[in-house]
């Protein structure tokens, strides 16, 4: 009984009587038409037609140099962006040799006026040494801050 409960689709034309098929017929003919013989064109004809085919070639010309005008600055342009492109690309890596460079001064200076350094120098070259705490003298003022002018 369940099965009767779903909403499965039936293909019912298997069940159809079979339909003849027709054979395919052959493509038809094109008809072929007479023409007669172009009858002879008169000197003003052949001028009228010389004319048009020169307007012809002189509206291709301008519009073949009317394109050529509008696409060379536009192909200029890139050339021109590209040359940039690889300037900027040197001087990108010019600037970061540079400053790597500047990294390793940096570095360096550091590690010359570090406080070991300055320390060891004190007591090896200049004979200095650390004070001791005898070595060290406090004063106690008993009236404050106070100016007193000389007599």
């Amino acid at each position: 009984m369940a099965s009767y409960q779903n909403s499965t689709a039936y293909d019912l034309n298997m069940f159809e009587p079979a339909r003849k098929r027709q054979p395919a017929s052959a493509p038809a003919r094109p008809k072929l038409v007479k023409t007669t013989a172009p009858a002879r064109k008169t000197k003003a004809q052949l001028a009228a037609e010389r004319k048009t085919a020169l307007f012809k070639i002189v509206e291709f010309a301008v519009v073949a140099a009317l394109c050529i005008a509008l696409i060379a600055p536009n192909i200029f342009s890139r050339i021109k962006v590209n040359e940039l492109n690889g300037q900027v690309a040197a001087m990108t890596k010019q600037l970061n040799e540079v400053k790597s460079e500047n990294t390793r001064l940096d570095m360096e200076l550091k590690s010359k006026i570090s406080l070991a350094n300055v320390q060891n120098y004190a007591e090896n070259v200049l004979g200095m040494v650390k004070r001791e705490r005898y070595q060290v003298y406090y004063f106690d003022i008993e009236n404050g801050n106070e100016i007193l002018p000389a007599q």
